[in-house]
């Protein structure tokens, strides 16, 4: 029976290395990414079947490379990534990778979610162009707000709104969450890997921006995005 072919693209040479002992005690085969090539290039040159994307790759952004690769090849994708933040989680996943893992793995762990993914990918019949399209959660609705995670770009109806990197970060979390109460420590732990630190009342301060920019007014802001108090706040789904 043929092995299964796995991709390593990690710039942090010790964990690539690693990664690389453990897929092949597993009896994987491992691919080598050409330079002269993009990555969905050597996938398909290399008759890749799965691939394990860092945090950075080729001096790039992983995400990016998960978007390529999404967009450019049938592959299973795993990212594989040094924090547990929950936008960074969801970002990899609405960007195209099959699974995410927060480093340091557990070997037998890693090879068993391979295999799972590998159930699923492995002969899917890929468009015209070689790509396993992003599903439509790449945008995520919410009533009538639409934020694209990957963009960093949110709009209500046709009105782009300009949003900090912290306001977007908070509404990520609310958004990911829709219809549940989250208390302000949930939602600094969540938010704090955009490389800003918040406090309790600086999410207050996000919150109450978020209602004016979001809404057409305070009484919708209010009903949109609910204080529950002594617990916290809940972005509901409802317009």
């Amino acid at each position: 029976m043929t092995a299964f072919k796995a991709l390593i693209l990690d710039d942090d040479q010790e964990h690539a290395a690693m990664l690389a002992a453990c897929l092949q005690g597993e009896g994987f085969d491992l691919a080598r990414c050409h330079d002269d090539l993009t990555v969905p290039e050597t996938v398909t040159r290399e008759a890749v079947d799965i691939c394990l994307v860092g945090d950075r790759a080729r001096g790039r952004d992983g995400v990016d490379v998960v978007r390529d690769l999404r967009n450019g090849s049938p592959a299973g994708i795993v990212m594989l990534r040094q924090s547990a933040n929950e936008i960074d989680t969801v970002l990899a996943l609405e960007m195209g990778a099959d699974d995410c893992m927060v480093r340091p793995v557990r070997p037998r762990e890693l090879c068993a979610r391979l295999r799972t993914i590998l159930r699923r990918t492995v002969g899917i019949a890929a468009n015209g162009d070689g790509a396993r399209p992003l599903s439509d959660d790449v945008l995520r609705r919410i009533g009538d707000i639409e934020i694209c995670g990957v963009m960093r770009i949110v709009s209500v109806g046709d009105r782009v709104v300009d949003l900090s990197s912290a306001e977007f970060d908070v509404l990520m979390v609310l958004a990911t969450n829709t219809n549940a109460v989250l208390s302000r420590d949930r939602i600094i732990a969540s938010a704090r890997g955009g490389g800003h630190a918040i406090n309790g009342r600086a999410v207050d301060g996000i919150v109450s921006r978020l209602r004016r920019k979001l809404f057409d007014s305070a009484e919708a802001g209010a009903r949109r995005i609910r204080t529950v108090h002594g617990r916290g706040y809940m972005l509901t789904e409802s317009v």
